[in-house]
């Protein structure tokens, strides 16, 4: 095989290998955030499917349309801090409808790599 053959099928080998170590990001759908009033204000609680855990070492986050970012949180961390025992939340002053950008990390349980994941609201 020629040096440029060689070279050609390294590449594509590397390729392949960053492909598959990416894998498929986790579907939206299964992160989601439910809303519930507290007195004149709203908590918002981040809530990932049963095959996902949310990074709790880059804590998600919520940009309002006014620029205003809460981030979400939660006082019961997994044994090595790195996820969320229970799901973690955010406090939003007053009731209204919720518009924003949420940019979360989450890992499949069976994964050690996480994944960012942005849901427009």
């Amino acid at each position: 095989m020629s040096t440029a053959g060689v070279r050609l099928t390294g590449l594509m080998a590397a390729a392949l290998l960053v492909v598959a170590c990416a894998g498929p990001a986790p579907p939206p759908a299964e992160l989601r955030v439910e809303t519930a009033p507290i007195g004149a204000d709203t908590r918002m609680t981040l809530v990932a499917g049963p095959d996902l855990k949310i990074n709790a070492r880059l804590k998600p986050a919520l940009e309002l349309a006014d620029g205003t970012v809460l981030r979400f949180d939660s006082p019961r961390l997994t044994a090595d801090s790195a996820y969320f025992a229970e799901p973690p939340w955010a406090q939003l002053a007053g009731s209204r409808r919720i518009r924003g950008t949420l940019r979360a990390s989450v890992c499949r349980v069976d994964e050690l790599v996480c994944r960012s994941v942005t849901l427009q609201l």
